[in-house]
């Protein structure tokens, strides 16, 4: 089946998810750092991940048109100065051993494969590439695609889940939990099928922070701390620091002089759920909205942001009223990764 033409999974959920009065462009800052890494002019394309493979309840494959909606193209990003398109990326079936210790890892695989080469493609057109899930499984493939191209490549994951268990280690078997033991190459993720060579390993742990985290398991915690990851913030962190003075301390020990490529991999569930509570996994005490806005501004005025992940977001959990909050707060957060863009001055002609 194509990459980009999957099976369809359900049309969206009905519902009334136009841009709210209060959401205008005149709120978003402008972006005051030039990139540093990509020859980005004014596009970004729009990665639909539409997938739920890496987790057992439907819905997340269903967000990708709601969230980055015409309206929001037309209302938001272009006002912003950008020239949008969307590459669309659908679930691929792939039948998975029956034996299997984790949730669908022959279709998680495939998948995520098809997201590397949809973010590919849209760096190659000189396109900043944002992927919106869908599942956290997806990050897989984004994060490869960008590691690939900046083998310095640090990654921001910002989650109230730390995301490195593995099959060994997973109370539930969901691969939308192991994405960052797949990127850092643990062994025990070559039981899962479409895993077994190493497909996706591309990180080391000197190069992995997190922010947000609050719901961890035992085992991950083991594993983080076996890997000597010292970047693994926690609520407690964000209580004592700041989210700003935290960033700045996390860039420290990762990207001291700004000169290394970032990712951002944005699990909505790293919100409050007073915030995002529309998500699969929502776990009380997370970031408020502005937090996380100030956050993803503080690493895109680095200018070393190069890819973007917005994932589980579920219009399928919730009331109408939470959906909307939810989809709302991940277009704010979108608005303000890409930032005001300074307006193109046409080059005078020469021409008498």
């Amino acid at each position: 089946m194509s990459a980009f033409e999957g099976a369809d999974l359900g049309s969206p959920v009905p519902g009334d998810f136009r841009i709210p009065q209060s959401f205008t462009v005149a709120r978003v800052e402008p972006v005051l750092a030039k990139p540093k890494f990509h020859s980005f002019t004014n596009k970004v394309t729009f990665i639909w991940g539409e997938s739920c493979c890496g987790q057992k309840k439907h819905g997340p494959q269903t967000a990708p048109p709601l969230v980055c909606s015409d309206e929001f193209l037309e209302k938001i990003v272009k006002p912003l100065g950008w020239e949008p398109s969307i590459l669309r990326v659908n679930q691929i079936f792939k039948p998975s051993p029956p034996e299997s210790p984790c949730f669908q890892p022959s279709c998680v695989a495939e998948t995520c494969m098809a997201i590397r080469h949809a973010v590919d493609q849209a760096v190659t057109d000189s396109s900043f590439p944002i992927m919106i899930g869908g599942d956290h499984c997806l990050s897989m493939g984004s994060v490869l695609a960008s590691a690939q191209r900046h083998k310095d490549l640090i990654v921001l994951w910002f989650d109230a889940h730390a995301d490195i268990n593995t099959p060994e280690t997973s109370p539930s078997g969901n691969m939308h939990g192991m994405p960052v033991a797949a990127l850092l190459g643990l062994e025990a993720m070559k039981q899962a099928a479409g895993f077994s060579e190493g497909e996706f390993t591309c990180l080391s742990p000197d190069r992995l922070g997190y922010v947000g985290l609050r719901d961890v398991d035992p085992g991950e915690l083991e594993t983080i701390k076996a890997l000597g990851i010292s970047t693994a913030y926690n609520m407690d962190d964000l209580a004592r620091d700041g989210i700003k003075r935290q960033v700045q301390k996390l860039l420290d020990k990762l990207n001291p002089n700004r000169d290394k490529p970032i990712h951002i991999s944005f699990d909505v569930d790293g919100m409050d759920p007073l915030d995002a509570p529309s998500t699969g996994t929502p776990v009380p005490g997370g970031l408020r909205l502005h937090e996380a806005i100030d956050m993803v501004r503080e690493i895109r005025e680095t200018g070393c942001l190069v890819s973007f992940d917005v994932v589980e977001v579920n219009p399928a959990l919730g009331s109408p009223q939470d959906v909307q909050v939810t989809i709302t707060n991940a277009r704010w957060i979108i608005a303000n990764a890409l930032g005001h863009l300074p307006p193109v001055v046409p080059i005078p002609s020469d021409a008498a």
